[in-house]
């Protein structure tokens, strides 16, 4: 197919929630897949697409995800149960400015933690 990229396999990891923070305030959600390169997250909180937030995995410390981790919003599906009854509301971010340790980290965690639940 001509343009079409291959995306990364999803995870889903039981009970992950994600605080992300805009600078302006901070909120919290769980997350309902996760990639090697972004994630999506469960939330009635809109944000504009490119707005870039901290995510802070709400995990125990031994757990092997880098503390911060810097996100771009993608895409924003709205909160409308009177349209779209059966659609999870929440925010598309891709990953952003991690170094490779950071990615290795996220990689090992989802290989330990993750359970595959589609591909890209």
């Amino acid at each position: 197919m001509a343009g079409h990229t291959d995306r990364a396999p999803r995870y889903h990891v039981n009970g992950l929630s994600m605080i992300y923070d805009t600078g302006d305030g901070f909120w919290s959600g769980s997350v309902i897949d996760v990639s090697e390169t972004g994630l999506f997250i469960e939330t009635h909180h809109e944000l504009s697409a490119e707005t870039v937030v901290t995510l802070m995995p709400d995990v125990s410390e031994e757990e092997q995800l880098p503390f911060e981790i810097k996100a771009k919003v993608v895409r924003t599906i709205e909160y409308d149960p009177d349209n779209f009854f059966d659609r999870i509301p929440g925010l598309a971010l891709s990953l952003v400015e991690m170094s490779d340790a950071q990615k290795q980290k996220v990689a090992a965690f989802l290989q330990s933690h993750g359970v595959p639940c589609r591909k890209g």
